[in-house]
This record gives structure tokens, C-alpha cells and sequence, in this order.
């Protein structure tokens, strides 16, 4: 839906990320270089300008914003923003929003896509292990809370999901705290360490490929991903030799990896999530393992190659949604649309693929994807070949520069990762000016 009644020509997108200068950086230099003349839509023209958004004091009784679409990333690690942003949400297209990103987590979400025939391996959820910092405090009656706990088999849960397995946190990202267990012994080791983290077990998938999925509203971006990596910034890279490999799914996984992260970044009403999914060696399926990412790591030296795209996107969707004065839709909205989808799969007995072809179709919907892609065919013409622009620029290689500064903390080391990074992204300008047909 719409709301194109303000005949104001001004749309302002606010921009939050504490957390990532690369991408913070590179896409407000992206904007500020496509920007610089009107837009034209529909026959009027819009100046788009970009500011970032600062933490101050607001005035809690009817908060405010100029703001026509907000990036909103790092806003859940201060409560200060967060409540802001859960008051302006109405009033502003807020991407992500605070409600379905602190709604819901990684098992709601195992739970959910299961129930809608995705391929979810074998997940259980376990209590936190230790509960001492919770008998030190004055302020719980323990005697009230541990009866509520029952006593569990932790043998039997190992065997229900079979080995190997990962138990991992069911909160955090980045790999920390998942360890992959071949036995009980192990199982039972690793469950002693959590500490005080409620855990997940879950079932290993023999796999011939790791894919991690980048979603920006409707565009997907399939990337390959090595978990065996020693340094994260590395697990984008095909391997050790080779930093990119462009066809290493073939077309049909590489849809399926994109409708599935796109149905559940609509389900949840996340516009930026990474979907982790893998290409099982023994039945050949696709088996999302994580998802409810919906901060994904965005940095210059963990994408590499597939930073610009990434960049672009974002760009073109905060456009989009600012000049349209798109409303962001509902959390939760339309989750009947898909049951009923469910419903009449099972009653027809439909395949896997036409459940997801019809679950797309409600997230196409819900994305706009038809218009969004009319906007940028009539008013993004040039977007591509700018971009190119900016990515070749001094100001971008300033950026590599910096962060790369930032990320790595032996000096020796950064001359040569500054000219790692910057020859991966030459070879994504050379790549991208072929596309289009410029060289």
C-alpha cells in the first residue's frame, strides 16, 4: 500500500548502524553519490536526502520523526533507541521492525517453518545447564521456581536427534558457543560448559554446499559459505585459493535457497536477514539451519566480494520505500495467508516446490516486489552504472581502508589484507561492467 497524498518533494531516509562502519559508510557514500539530482517518479521529482540518526533526549508524549523509511540496525542493543523506534514505527517505513525482531527467536522460528513444510532438521531445546547466578539473587524465591523445572534425559534427546549434532546457543551468532558432539560423552561435556545459556541440539546435514542467503526486501543474494574457516572473515571465500566461485549451486537451488529466505524474511517482516541452508549429500534437499538473523553481518571484510550487491540493494530499497511513503505492513498480519496455502497443499497433495511457489507469491505481496521493481526500472535507470562509479572511487577505497584498519589489529598485516580486499572488489567492478556490457 501506498500513501502518496503529501505533495511535499522532500523524502528523508535515516540511517542507524553502530556497529558496521563498512557498510554504514559505504552506503551513505553510495546515496550521497547517486543522489546528488532529483529523482524522478510518476511523473514528479523527489530530492532524496539521507541523515544519520543520532541518540538524544526525545519527548516521549507524541515522538517524532522526519524520517520517511529508517535503517534500523543495532537498535535492540540500546533500549533507548529501541523505544523510539517502536514509537515512530507507524509513522515511518522502519526496517527492521523492533516488534518482530524482539518476538521472535531462533526455535519459534524452527517451529513455524516446520509447520509449514519447510526442511528443518531434527531441533531440540534445551534448559540452561547452570542456574547459580540465579540462586545467589535476593530477589527470586528458588523454591517457587525449581519446582518448575522437570528433570529431563538428556541421552534419550541425543538419540531422538542422532549423531553428529551441534549444540549451539539458542541466542547469538557468529559461531560462538556451537560445538559439534559425535557421541553422549560428548553431548553430556559440551551441555556442562553452556554455563547459563538455554541451548539447542540439532541434527548435522551431511552437505556438499553451505549457502548463506542475504535478503534486502524482495532481492536475494545466495552467497557460498566455508564454516570450517579458521577466521570468520574468511567463510565467505570459496577456499583458500579462490575467492568467489559464481555458479556453485545450480539455477534450481539457487531459486529454491532465494524463495526460502524471502518467505521467511516476509513471514517475519524482516526486510534484512541471512538464511544459512545446506545442500544435503545424502537426499540432495536444501535444510535451512538458521535464520532468525535478522542483523546479518554486513562488513566489508566478511562479504568481500559480495559487499556491493548487498550495499545496492539496501540502497535501492530505502529509496523505494521513502519515495512510494510505502507503509510497513503488519507483523504477523498475514500469516493466515500461508496456513490457508497449507491447508489446501495438504488437502491436494501438492509438491514441495508448488508450496513454495504459492508461500512466494503471498511474499511478493508482502514486499511490493511488482512495484518496487517498476520503481527502479522507471526511476533507478542509471543506479547500476553510478554504483559502479562510486564503487571504484577514492572515497570507496578509503572505506577498505579503514576498515580494514578497524578489523585487524596487527599492523603488519594491513597493508596486504588492504590489497586482498581491494583486488576482490576490482574484480567485482570488472565483473559488474561486463554484466552491463561496459567493457
Amino acid at each position: 500500500m501506498f500513501n502518496g497524498e503529501s505533495k511535499n518533494s522532500t523524502r528523508i531516509i535515516g540511517i542507524m548502524d553502530p556497529n558496521s562502519f563498512s557498510f554504514r559508510a559505504a552506503l551513505e557514500g553510495l546515496l550521497s553519490y547517486y543522489l546528488q539530482e532529483p529523482l524522478k517518479y510518476k511523473g514528479e521529482e523527489y530530492h532524496v536526502i539521507h541523515r544519520r540518526i543520532m541518540c538524544r533526549p526525545y519527548n516521549a508524549l507524541g515522538a517524532k520523526t522526519s524520517c520517511d523509511a529508517i535503517l534500523n540496525r543495532g537498535a535492540h542493543w540500546s533500549p533507548h533507541h529501541n523505544s523510539f523506534f517502536m514509537m515512530v514505527s507507524p509513522k515511518t517505513y522502519l526496517l527492521n521492525d523492533m516488534l518482530s525482531f524482539k518476538s521472535i527467536d531462533k526455535n519459534s522460528s524452527y517451529g513455524q517453518m516446520h509447520d509449514l513444510g519447510l526442511n528443518i532438521p531434527k531441533t531440540w531445546a534445551i534448559p540452561q545447564e547452570d542456574y547459580s547466578e540465579l540462586t545467589k539473587s535476593d530477589r527470586i524465591e528458588t523454591d517457587l521456581i525449581f519446582p518448575e523445572y522437570e528433570m529431563f534425559d538428556l541421552h534419550a534427546i541425543g538419540e531422538e536427534v542422532g549423531y553428529p549434532a551441534f549444540l549451539k546457543p539458542q541466542s547469538g551468532g557468529g559461531w560462538v558457543g556451537v560445538e559439534r558432539v559425535t557421541n553422549f560423552e560428548e553431548l553430556l561435556d559440551a551441555y556442562k560448559k553452556s554455563e547459563d545459556k538455554p541451548m539447542n541440539l540439532q541434527e548435522a546435514i551431511p552437505f556438499t554446499e553451505f549457502v548463506r542467503t542475504v535478503g534486502v526486501g524482495p532481492q536475494m543474494y545466495p552467497m557460498h559459505y566455508n564454516p570450517d574457516s579458521t577466521y570468520s572473515h574468511d567463510r565467505y571465500l570459496r577456499n583458500e585459493h579462490q575467492a568467489i566461485e559464481h555458479n556453485f549451486i545450480t539455477p534450481e537451488q539457487r531459486k529454491e535457497v532465494s524463495q526460502i529466505t524471502k518467505i521467511i524474511n516476509a513471514f517475519y517482516n524482516w526486510d534484512h536477514n541471512s538464511c544459512e541452508a545446506l545442500i544435503s549429500k545424502e537426499d540432495n534437499l536444501i535444510y535451512p539451519i538458521d535464520f532468525a538473523n535478522a542483523y546479518p553481518d554486513s562488513h566489508v571484510t566478511s562479504l568481500h566480494y559480495y559487499f556491493p550487491d548487498v550495499v545496492k540493494g539496501m540502497a535501492k530499497w530505502l529509496i523505494y520505500n521513502a519515495v512510494t511513503k510505502r507503509n510497513k505492513p503488519v507483523f504477523s498480519n498475514d500469516w493466515h495467508k500461508y496456513y490457508e496455502v497449507l491447508e489446501k497443499a495438504q488437502k491436494e497433495n501438492w509438491t514441495y516446490e508448488q508450496k513454495l511457489d504459492a508461500y512466494e507469491k503471498i511474499a511478493d505481496e508482502h514486499f511490493t516486489t511488482k512495484q518496487f521493481n517498476e520503481f527502479c526500472d522507471e526511476s533507478l535507470i542509471d543506479f547500476d552504472k553510478k554504483a559502479i562509479e562510486f564503487f571504484e572511487s577514492e572515497e570507496f577505497y578509503g572505506i577498505i581502508e579503514e576498515a580494514v584498519g578497524r578489523y585487524f589489529k596487527v599492523p603488519q598485516e594491513v597493508p596486504q589484507k588492504i590489497a586482498h580486499y581491494s583486488g576482490i572488489l576490482n574484480f567485482w567492478i570488472q565483473c559488474e561492467k561486463d554484466r552491463m556490457g561496459l567493457i
